[in-house]
C-alpha cells in the first residue's frame, strides 16, 4: 500500500494522504497546527513519511502488494523509489503551506456590494466553504442565498412562520442548508434549488441554533429556547435524541469536529458535552454564575472556551473538566462571544464594555487589548491565518485589528444600526456584515 495522492488544508494546516489498495480508497489525515514559516519542512516530511511506512507495514498484505490489480502497491525492490518520492512530494506540499502562511496579510478591505434585499433586520449570516455563496436569515422570516460575486439573490427560502435566526451550511459540501426559527421547527433545504427537504418538528419554543454534523451529513442539532436541544435524522427528519438535561434556555449546540461529541450552552449559567453514540450526557461545566452567551470547540476538540453574562469567559480542558484550565476575569461587562482562531492557539473575546481581547493559550497571557469601538462589541471572530480580528458592534461599525498588537486596521463604515453579525470568508479575502438596518454587506 502507498499514497497515490496529497490533498492540502491550508486553514488550520494539514494534509491528507490517499490510498488505494485492496480494500479501496482510503485517507490518512496529519493535523499541522503548529506549522509556522520556520518550520524544517524536510524533518516535518520526515516525520510523516516515518509514520506512513509503518502504518504500511501494518496493514499491507504481502500476497496483494504484487498483484496486477493494485498497480500502485509497490514491490520490495522498488520501496526505496517510492519512499524518495514520497518524501520528495510531502516536502513539496509542506513548503505550499508554509509559503500559503507568509502570503501577506489582507489588512484593507473595501464594499464589494450592499444587499438589501431584506424587509426586516438581518439576525445571522455564513458563507460558504468557497466564498461564492453565503446566506442572510432574517427578521421578515426568509433566508436568502446570495451569490457574492454577482450580488444576485439566487433563493429566497420561504417557509418559516416566524424570525429566521441560524443559518448555515453543510460545510464542507454546502450542497445543503439548514435554518432555525422564532417558529419553532427547523428546515433543510437544496442550496442548488432552493427547495425545502425537510421539515423538523418537536420544539416547542423559538430554535436559536441548528448545525449539520460536521463528520457527515446524516444527522442535524438544534438548541432551542424550550430547553432542550435535539438531534434529527437529516433525510427522515426524524428525532433521534431528546438532550433535556439543562433547566433554562439552550441557546447553543455545537458537534465536535469528529461529530461524536455535541456541545450545548444554556442559559443555566452550564455548558454540557453530550456523547452522540450513548446519547447521555457525559459531563456539566459549572463555574459561570450567570447565563452563557455563548460556548465553543477548538479545532482539535480538545479545549472548549465559554462566555458569559458574569462577565467572564472560562477555558475547558476536555480530559479534566471538573474545573476550567484558564479564567478570562478582565472584561468589565458581560462577555458576549467567545472565538478560537482556526489553529486552536488564540482565543477571542468580546465584551458589553466596547472592547474584544486575545488571548495566547501556550502559555496563557492576553496578547491584545482591542479599544475603538463606542458600544457593545457583539461577535468576533478571527482570519483564517489568526492574524487580525474582526469585530462586530451596536456602534454601526464593525472593526479590523492586528491580533497580535490590538492595533485598529480599518474601520467598515456604512451600515446605519447595529452590526449584529460578521464573518470571514474560508480564503480570507472577503468578509460579510450584517445589521439591524436590513441590510447585508460583502467587503473584499
Amino acid at each position: 500500500m502507498s499514497a497515490n495522492k496529497i490533498f492540502l488544508r491550508y486553514y488550520p494546516p494539514g494534509l491528507a494522504l490517499s490510498y488505494r489498495s485492496t480494500k479501496g480508497e482510503r485517507l490518512r489525515h496529519f493535523d499541522l497546527l503548529d506549522l509556522d514559516a520556520k518550520t524544517n519542512a524536510e524533518q516535518l516530511a520526515d516525520r510523516i513519511l516515518f509514520e506512513e511506512l509503518q502504518v504500511s507495514e501494518a496493514v499491507a498484505d504481502e500476497g496483494a502488494a504484487c498483484a496486477e490489480s493494485a498497480p500502485l502497491c509497490l514491490s520490495s525492490n522498488s520501496k526505496a523509489s517510492s519512499s524518495h518520492n514520497m518524501f520528495s512530494a510531502l516536502k513539496q506540499a509542506i513548503e505550499k503551506l508554509q509559503a500559503k502562511l507568509r502570503e501577506p496579510i489582507k489588512k484593507k478591505f473595501y464594499l464589494h456590494k450592499c444587499y438589501n434585499s431584506h424587509i426586516l433586520p438581518l439576525t445571522n449570516v455564513c458563507f460558504d466553504r468557497s466564498g461564492e455563496r453565503c446566506l442572510t436569515g432574517s427578521y421578515d422570516r426568509t433566508c436568502h442565498v446570495i451569490n457574492t460575486s454577482t450580488g444576485l439573490v439566487q433563493h429566497v427560502l420561504n417557509g418559516h412562520d416566524n424570525v429566521v435566526f441560524s443559518v448555515a451550511f453543510n460545510t464542507p459540501r454546502c450542497d445543503k442548508i439548514i435554518t432555525g426559527s422564532f417558529d419553532g421547527t427547523a428546515k433543510i433545504w437544496s442550496a442548488a434549488t432552493g427547495q425545502c427537504q425537510s421539515t423538523l418538528y418537536g420544539h416547542t419554543a423559538e430554535v436559536v441554533a441548528a448545525e449539520f454534523n460536521p463528520a457527515h451529513d446524516q444527522d442535524v442539532a438544534t438548541a432551542s429556547i424550550d430547553g432542550k436541544a435535539r438531534i434529527f435524522d437529516a433525510e427522515t427528519a426524524q428525532e433521534l435524541q431528546q438532550l433535556g438535561h439543562h433547566g433554562a434556555e439552550v441557546i447553543v449546540a455545537r458537534y465536535s469536529r469528529d461529530g461524536q461529541l455535541l456541545l450545548t450552552g444554556s442559559f443555566d449559567r452550564t455548558a454540557a458535552i453530550w456523547d452522540t453514540r450513548s446519547k447521555s450526557c457525559c459531563h456539566q461545566l459549572r463555574g459561570h454564575t450567570a447565563e452563557l452567551s455563548n460556548c465553543v470547540w477548538n479545532f482539535s476538540s480538545s479545549l472548549i472556551a465559554t462566555g458569559s453574562l458574569d462577565r467572564t469567559a472560562r477555558i475547558w480542558d476536555v480530559r479534566r473538566l471538573d474545573q476550567e484550565l484558564h479564567l478570562v476575569s478582565t472584561h468589565s461587562d458581560e462577555v458576549l462571544d467567545v472565538s478560537f482562531d482556526a489553529a486552536g492557539k488564540q482565543l477571542a473575546t468580546s465584551s458589553s464594555d466596547c472592547t474584544a481581547r486575545v488571548w495566547s493559550l501556550e502559555p496563557f497571557e492576553m496578547l491584545s487589548l482591542m479599544a475603538g469601538h463606542s458600544d457593545e462589541v457583539n461577535k468576533v471572530c478571527f482570519s483564517p491565518s489568526g492574524c487580525m480580528l474582526l469585530t462586530a458592534s451596536a456602534d454601526n461599525t464593525a472593526r479590523l485589528w492586528l491580533a497580535e498588537t490590538g492595533q485598529c486596521s480599518q474601520v467598515l463604515t456604512g451600515h446605519e444600526s447595529e452590526v449584529f453579525s460578521c464573518a470571514y470568508s474560508y480564503a480570507g479575502d472577503a468578509i460579510l456584515t450584517a445589521s439591524k438596518d436590513n441590510t447585508c454587506r460583502v467587503w473584499r
